[in-house]
């Protein structure tokens, strides 16, 4: 890479240093505690359910992850700084090929070239990451299906078809159930109980 190039970007990475920390500094300076006792003012929390403190806790982590993450951006740009100087700085580290200057004029410090980049990603929506539990479980009743076999043992189709038969109602929850009570003596109205008392 001309040395004219490398200025550039050598500019541009100590730019983005100072950044990174003047918001390092600035986020030591105004985060919340690190002790999450000082945080929620009591003291002990010993004994709060965690759902008591979670908004706290919310915070102190998301603090944390922040901080970390402007703490691997300045790795990154000492990183690239230092390959500025072994004469290496541009190439990607996976395929060796050199990165698009487009890219290192948007992301100076970056490591890998576009497309090494796009392959490291985990993909959104990946079918494959599902719980280990789902082999066994699916398809429903699949381990205890025998019907595929002229099996005549009880196998979980035939409990799933027992327990079917008790639950036919077409309107669930429309019973013949007064609401608003738990016995019977809740039901008398204020008028029934005035009507029984002497003139």
């Amino acid at each position: 890479m001309e040395k004219k190039k490398l200025r550039l970007y050598k500019e541009l990475l100590l730019k983005e240093r100072r950044a990174t920390l003047n918001t390092l500094d600035n986020m030591e300076e105004n985060q919340f505690n690190t002790n999450l006792k000082d945080e929620v003012d009591e003291l002990s929390v010993y004994d709060n359910h965690p759902a008591d403190i979670g908004t706290e806790t919310y915070q102190m982590e998301l603090n944390f992850a922040l901080e970390n993450h402007e703490k691997e951006a300045l790795r990154n740009i000492h990183d690239a700084l230092e390959k500025i100087e072994k004469g290496n700085y541009g190439m990607c580290e996976i395929c060796g090929k050199n990165i698009k200057e487009e890219r290192l004029k948007v992301a100076p410090s970056a490591k890998f070239c576009l497309e090494c980049s796009e392959e490291r990603q985990i993909p959104k929506d990946n079918e494959e990451d599902r719980p280990v539990e789902e082999e066994v479980l699916f398809p429903p009743f699949g381990r205890t299906d025998t019907d595929y076999d002229d099996s005549v043992i009880y196998d979980g189709e035939d409990a799933w078809q027992d327990v079917e038969q008790y639950s036919t109602a077409t309107k669930i929850g429309r019973r013949d159930e007064d609401r608003g009570a738990v016995e019977e003596v809740e039901q008398i109205s204020n008028q029934q109980y005035k009507d029984q008392l002497p003139d």
